[in-house]
């Protein structure tokens, strides 16, 4: 799969909420840089400005993690975030 930036990573984000989306390390780089990060365990980190909330009312965040040498990004919340990284 392509790996994806900006406005076609967000996009593909949003279509495709239960899926982690490949992105490049440039873009992981530049998103971690970017603000001082929400939460951040090992190679996973939420962006310190969040996107929306849920239907529920929790904020969410981009989401980007390093999975070896891949990089991708997923919106989750801060409970969903330490859900996947423990």
């Amino acid at each position: 799969m392509k790996k994806l930036e900006w406005d076609e990573l967000w996009k593909a984000m949003e279509e495709k909420p239960s899926e982690w989306i490949p992105t490049t390390t440039k873009m992981f780089w530049e998103m971690l840089e970017v603000l001082p990060p929400r939460a951040q365990r090992g190679d996973a980190f939420l962006v310190g400005e969040a996107l929306c909330h849920n239907a529920q009312g929790e904020t969410v965040y981009a989401c980007f993690s390093r999975f070896g040498e891949n990089c991708y990004a997923k919106n989750l919340t801060l409970k969903e975030f330490k859900q996947a990284t423990t």
